[in-house]
C-alpha cells in the first residue's frame, strides 16, 4: 500500500467569530491607546519609544478626537500584560471595525491584515477584525505590545467601533514547529512572480482582491534532529477551497478536486496530514502548499500551521474532551 497518499484527518475547530461566553479568559483593550498620524515601519516594534504620542480612545472615530478631516495613514499602539491563564489556549485579538484598512503587529510581528493599502487600495470598513495570536509571540506575565497600522481614504477613520479585546478560548493544538507568519506566495500553478503573504489569512486582504484560481505557498523551516525522527503530522489550517501539500518535493496529501475544480464545501474543513516516514529530515525542510480557489475568499484562511507529533496531536484531543467536561 502506498503511504504517501494517506487519508487526511479532518477536524472542524469551529468559527473564529466568538462571543463573550466562548472565551474562558479575556482582556478588555478598550480605552486609551497611543496614537500618531503618519507612517513609519519602526512604529511596529515593541521597543519603540512612543512617550510623546497622543492619547486617543478606542474604539472611536479619530475625527471626533482632534483629527477632524484627516485622511491617510495613522498608527495605534497599546502595551499590556497577559497572564499565564492564556497558556495552552486559542488566543484571539479582536479589534472591532476599522475604517478602512489595517495591518496588525503583535510584539513586532505581523499577525494579519484586512483590506489592501494603496496603490491597490480596497476598503474593508465593514469587516469585523479577528486575528489569531501565535503562542510563540505571547509574553506571559510580562509586557506585550500591539501596533495597528491604519489607512483611511475618506470620511471617518480609525478603530471606530465594536469589541476590542484579547480572548482565550478552548484548549489549543500548538505545533512543535509553528509556520504561521510570512510565506512566499505565487499566483498560478507554477513558479512566477513571488510575493510575501501572512499565513493564516485570506489572500484577498493581502493585495489579491477578487483573485480566484491557482496559487502556491512556499516556506522553508529548520527541523531539529530529535523531532525529525518522530511520527509527525502536518497541520495546514483551513484552506479555501482545494489543496495539494508537498514536503521536500513529496506529496503528503490533498483535499478536494484540485485538478477538476469541482465546487464543494471543502473550504470549511481543516487539513491535518499524517507524514510518511523518511520525508522530513534533520535541518532544512521545504513545504509547498498548492491551492485552488473556486470563488469568494481564498487561501490558507485560519488555524495553526506547522509540524506536530502524532502523540501530541492525540493528547490534544484527549485534553479537549476533558476541557469540554468542565
Amino acid at each position: 500500500m502506498r503511504h504517501i497518499l494517506l487519508t487526511l484527518v479532518l477536524f472542524a475547530f469551529g468559527s473564529i467569530e466568538l462571543f463573550a461566553a466562548d472565551y474562558r479568559y479575556e482582556i478588555d483593550l478598550r480605552g486609551s491607546w497611543k496614537f500618531s498620524i503618519g507612517d513609519n515601519e519602526e512604529w511596529a516594534q515593541p521597543e519603540y519609544n512612543d512617550t510623546d504620542w497622543d492619547q486617543i480612545p478606542v474604539p472611536a472615530r479619530w475625527e471626533d478626537n482632534g483629527y477632524r478631516g484627516y485622511n491617510g495613514f495613522a498608527w495605534y499602539r497599546k502595551t499590556f500584560t497577559v497572564s499565564s491563564y492564556f497558556e495552552n489556549r486559542l488566543v484571539y485579538l479582536e479589534l472591532g471595525y476599522i475604517d478602512d484598512v489595517d495591518e496588525v503587529f503583535f510584539n513586532g510581528v505581523k499577525i494579519g491584515q484586512t483590506g489592501t493599502f494603496p496603490m491597490s487600495y480596497v476598503t474593508a470598513y465593514n469587516a469585523f477584525r479577528t486575528y489569531i495570536v501565535p503562542h510563540s509571540l505571547l509574553n506571559f506575565n510580562g509586557e506585550n505590545t500591539i501596533a495597528v497600522r491604519v489607512y483611511d481614504a475618506q470620511l471617518e477613520g480609525g478603530i471606530v467601533s465594536g469589541t476590542v479585546r484579547l480572548g482565550a478560548a478552548g484548549i489549543a493544538v500548538i505545533p512543535e514547529i509553528s509556520m504561521n507568519g510570512n510565506w512566499n506566495f505565487e499566483l498560478g500553478s507554477k513558479s512566477g512572480d513571488s510575493y510575501q503573504v501572512v499565513v493564516p489569512g485570506q489572500w484577498e486582504n493581502q493585495g489579491f482582491y477578487n483573485y480566484n484560481g491557482y496559487a502556491v505557498y512556499t516556506k522553508t523551516v529548520n527541523i531539529p534532529n530529535k523531532l525529525a525522527k518522530e511520527k509527525l503530522i502536518f497541520m495546514a489550517g483551513r484552506i479555501d477551497d482545494f489543496d495539494k501539500i508537498y514536503i521536500n518535493g513529496q506529496l503528503i496529501g490533498q483535499t478536494g478536486d484540485y485538478d477538476g475544480k469541482t465546487n464543494s464545501d471543502m473550504y470549511s474543513e481543516y487539513r491535518n496530514y499524517f507524514i510518511p516516514e523518511n520525508i522530513v529530515t534533520s535541518g532544512e525542510n521545504t513545504v509547498v502548499i498548492k491551492v485552488y480557489d473556486y470563488g469568494g475568499e481564498g487561501g490558507i484562511i485560519e488555524g495553526n500551521v506547522g509540524f506536530i507529533t502524532q502523540d501530541k496531536f492525540i493528547e490534544y484531543w484527549k485534553m479537549k474532551r476533558r476541557d469540554k467536561g468542565k
